[in-house]
């Protein structure tokens, strides 16, 4: 066999005992290290064993095993045409070469049906059978099995009584009730007193020690390394196809036991053309192009991926996104000296354009806080985490087990935190970051915030369905701060809106000679002490956690309060939007071309 692909003992010998080392096949490992593609490698087996290549007929029909099943990962595949014939496709490991040949030998018949093929070719035949099957589940996603846990149907019947009995109350006691006004400002301004309460918890507690990153051989112990999976969706997103697959090309994993799948629309053909023209050559990449089917959504996008991902782990990516390459170790390693509870790891996001504006600058020191602190404090005392959108790395088994993602809810990601939660699994943190652009156009940032809070007022209407066993599930700790994260963000949002409202009513009246009562002078001064507190510990948390280099962003927080007033508007447009386009998901455009940073020019 070495002689037909051109290679000489010692290589062999070398490929073997590094397939021996990380658990895959001698053909994985040549055709891995760009010795010879899986077409020749097809072609030289064929010749081997004396039996010829072939390709499958999109046509046939794919015969399932006894058990009813196609089962995804194999490498063969039985196929019966039109004329009744069938055949049997097979791309065996070049180890199992002399056990075929002997079946072959002892029953030549076999010689008839049996056609060699890449694995390639028969994973693609057999996510051709199951398309439609998957394009359905991917739809209905949670509401086909876990309904109660799904956001297709964004309130229950109860959740819908009780809001319109709320709705026609709070409207009558606007107009009826005196200081009823006065009444809900109040409740907005401790509901956010209590958010900022939260943040100080986290600012007055020691931080973590970061691990170190030299994770090198971190894997040199272990038998065999697991299949990794990537999974990243895209959707017009064609000028990102080439530096999105170099970044994933220089991911510190055997590239034997690793496969990256770029799930896209196939209505979206450019990107499509522009990722395989990217992925040319790199093995184990390769697209998936899912049906045009409503939602349309990127949890629908990813669970229509799912059953053809083969990793034992697997972990989700944005077309923006450049993790640091030895992300996948280390989140290995966390995984493998871990409970098997361990779900999940939330890599930390970076902002990698903070300079280039003000919306990104202030995006920057977010981002900092919340998966530099917040998140890591969440962590250390096992609390529910919300998950962010991106640099997820799961136990396939776990994922799979909670329902995937929920096409119907747009924070899926912070969902399927709450969910692993309560099934009784843990999610956890890393600190090999991933970087990515954000948004500088007041439009798409509205628009991102927007779909953000959505989700999230959506993933705070499913959970609470039913109370009593949310706080069974996740424990009073857990349900507490279950409702600091989801209700104090959404009370915070009011707050700033009605203090911004109460202070130009105040000038307006004080303008034009007339004079605030005493408790609007109050709760002015109390708005103005929540205001400051919260702007006093966000900074104190962002001075602790940026990095020497990033300090200069802390010169652009004067203007804090005013990007917290824009994201109570985006949180108010996103309560008009649960009730009039639940599902409405509104893309968030990659205008920058990666090109300012330097590590994917």
């Amino acid at each position: 066999m070495g002689d037909r692909l051109g290679l000489g003992f010692r290589e062999l010998a070398a490929l073997r005992r590094r397939a021996r080392h990380v658990g895959s096949s001698l053909d994985e490992e040549i055709v891995a290290c760009g010795l010879a593609s899986e077409e020749e490698m097809a072609r030289a087996i064929a010749a081997v064993l004396g039996v010829p290549t072939g390709h499958i007929d999109s046509d046939a029909t794919v015969l399932r095993d006894p058990r009813g099943e196609i089962q995804i990962g194999k490498r063969h595949l039985r196929t019966c045409d039109v004329s009744l014939t069938t055949r049997l496709f097979m791309a065996p490991p070049l180890e199992a070469l002399d056990l075929v040949a002997g079946h072959l030998d002892a029953d030549p018949a076999l010689h008839g049906p049996v056609r060699i093929v890449t694995a390639s070719e028969i994973r693609a035949a057999e996510a051709a059978v199951t398309c439609e099957e998957r394009s359905t589940r991917a739809r209905l996603s949670l509401a086909m099995d876990f309904n109660r846990w799904s956001a297709r149907d964004v309130v229950s019947p109860l959740q819908a009584a009780v809001g319109a009995l709320l709705t026609v109350g709070i409207a009558v006691a606007w107009f009826r009730v005196d200081h009823f006004g006065f009444a809900l400002h109040v409740a907005c301004t401790v509901s956010a007193f209590v958010f900022t309460m939260f943040r100080l918890c986290v600012l007055l507690s020691p931080g973590a020690p970061r691990p170190a990153l030299a994770l090198a051989s971190a894997i040199s112990d272990v038998d065999a390394v697991p299949r990794y999976s990537v999974l990243i969706a895209l959707h017009r997103e064609a000028a990102m196809a080439e530096p999105l697959v170099d970044a994933m090309a220089r991911l510190d994993w055997p590239r034997s036991k690793l496969e990256v799948l770029f799930v896209c629309e196939a209505s979206d053909p450019d990107t499509i053309a522009a990722v395989e023209r990217a992925i040319a050559g790199e093995p184990n990449f390769s697209v998936i192009a899912t049906p045009r089917t409503d939602p349309t959504t990127k949890p629908k996008a990813l669970n229509f991926a799912l059953p053809l991902a083969r990793g034992e782990f697997l972990v989700l990516y944005d077309a923006e996104d450049r993790p640091d390459p030895r992300q996948l170790r280390q989140a290995f390693e966390t995984f493998r000296t871990s409970s098997p509870d361990l779900a999940c790891l939330q890599a930390p996001l970076t902002i990698r354009n903070a300079e280039a504006g003000w919306f990104q600058s202030l995006f920057a020191v977010e981002y900092a806080v919340l998966f530099r602190a917040v998140l890591p404090w969440l962590a250390r005392h096992r609390l529910p985490i919300p998950l962010g959108g991106t640099s997820n790395h799961f136990r396939r088994a776990a994922l799979v087990e909670a329902g995937g993602w929920d096409s119907h809810n747009v924070a899926e990601d912070a969902d399927l935190g709450i969910r692993l939660a309560r099934l009784g699994y843990r999610v956890g943190v890393i600190t090999a970051p991933t970087s990515e652009s954000a948004v500088g156009r007041w439009s798409d940032w509205r628009n991102q915030r927007t779909r953000w809070i959505k989700g999230w007022l959506q993933t705070w209407l499913v959970h609470m369905r039913a109370p009593r066993h949310m706080a069974r599930d996740v424990g009073w700790r857990g349900f507490l701060m279950f409702q600091i994260l989801f209700g104090g963000m959404i009370g915070a949002s009011l707050m700033h809106v009605f203090f911004a409202m109460q202070l130009a009513s105040s000038l307006a009246t004080l303008a034009n000679g007339g004079t605030v009562s005493l408790a609007h002078g109050l709760i002015a001064i109390a708005d103005a002490g929540n205001v400051m507190l919260a702007y006093l510990v966000f900074l104190l948390l962002a001075n602790r956690v940026l990095e020497p280099e990033e300090r200069p962003l802390l010169g652009r927080l004067w203007s804090l309060w005013f990007y917290w007033l824009l994201a109570s508007y985006a949180g108010i447009r996103a309560m008009f939007q649960l009730v009039r386009t639940p599902h409405l998901w509104e893309k968030t455009p990659h205008r920058e071309i990666v090109a300012a940073s330097p590590e994917s020019r």
